[in-house]
């Protein structure tokens, strides 16, 4: 199994040729299915929105995504009564998708909240259903969101998402293998009560941070073994600069 995570694209602040190059790389390492953590745009308007669709339409795999902040409307009226209106009219009418895909059990959560406008949250009918989608067995489980689960080395000042100890304690309980997760615009992952957890830089923006250029993660399941590649755009192309092999245990998964 080989999943690609994607997340921060901020369509309206996309560099042009890093778009180009995003295509052409997940094209060639060959995926099963994308999955997007979120800010798919800058501003939530109809042609961002259509923009992300088109880039990951052209990859030619499956894909599945959650809305991040930056795809809920600033505009008060819209983003007080129909928050996600654009977003599941023009991406997905369900922003929390649930995907059994052969060996592959996902669960998307939506953490982005009107009235936070930058933080996000988990509530907590959204901690029962991690609880009650996730608890069949699956190659791979997988839990997907936009806010940060864990604080990077790179930005250690970050702020979580609300209830996220809590939603920790749900994943870990049902056996959930790894958390996707974006926002911070930076590469890291870390194990969390057992669980790895992934965060990837902003995939094709302008908006980098820490001094990282943008990024991707290619993750290859094979048996017990999880290759976590990192994909930075470097000298004109998507390239891998860093790996991590992981080993599932009766502890969880180890490096």
């Amino acid at each position: 199994m080989r999943l690609a995570h994607v997340t921060d694209l901020h369509f309206g602040a996309e560099e042009p040729a890093v778009v180009a190059g995003l295509r052409a790389d997940l094209v060639a390492q060959d995926v099963d299915r994308v999955l997007v953590s979120g800010d798919l745009t800058m501003r939530a308007r109809a042609e961002q929105f259509r923009a992300a669709v088109d880039l990951l339409d052209a990859v030619g795999r499956p894909w599945t995504c959650v809305p991040g902040n930056h795809d809920l409307p600033l505009d008060r009226p819209a983003r007080a009564f129909e928050p996600l209106g654009a977003y599941r009219k023009l991406v997905d009418p369900d922003p929390e998708p649930l995907v059994r895909d052969g060996g592959l059990l996902l669960l998307g959560l939506s953490t982005a909240r009107p009235y936070l406008w930058k933080g996000g949250l988990v509530d907590a009918a959204q901690v029962a259903r991690i609880g009650s989608a996730l608890a069949g067995p699956a190659e791979l489980k997988v839990l997907m969101l936009h806010h940060p689960v864990f604080r990077s080395a790179q930005r250690p000042d970050e702020a979580l998402v609300h209830g996220a100890d809590q939603a920790l304690r749900a994943a870990a309980e049902v056996g959930v293998d790894v958390i996707l997760c974006g926002h911070d615009h930076v590469a890291a992952q870390v194990r969390l009560r057992g669980m790895v957890a992934v965060m990837s830089g902003t995939a094709c923006s302008h908006r980098v941070r820490a001094g990282e250029s943008q990024s991707w993660t290619v993750l290859d399941l094979d048996g017990d073994t999880l290759r976590s590649t990192v994909r930075h755009w470097h000298e004109g192309a998507f390239r891998a600069l860093g790996e991590t092999r992981w080993r599932r245990t009766s502890d969880g998964w180890l490096t």
